[in-house]
């Protein structure tokens, strides 16, 4: 999620071109375009974990 917001800023704060942004962050250029053309930024959800079963945890039978 920093990725997103440093590109976003370099370009739209600093005034940094696609290329320099992705020369720096050592990502591909389509990337970059990918984070400054997106609404908005993704929120990371995890979903609840299954509980594990117990037969795996003993070794099994």
């Amino acid at each position: 999620m920093d990725i997103i917001a440093e590109v976003r800023r370099r370009h739209f704060v600093s005034g940094e071109n696609i290329s320099a942004i992705s020369r720096s962050l050592n990502i591909s250029r389509p990337t970059v375009r990918k984070h400054l053309e997106a609404k908005e930024i993704p929120v990371y959800q995890r979903e609840i974990q299954p509980e594990h079963c117990y037969f795996y945890h003993i070794g099994g039978v």
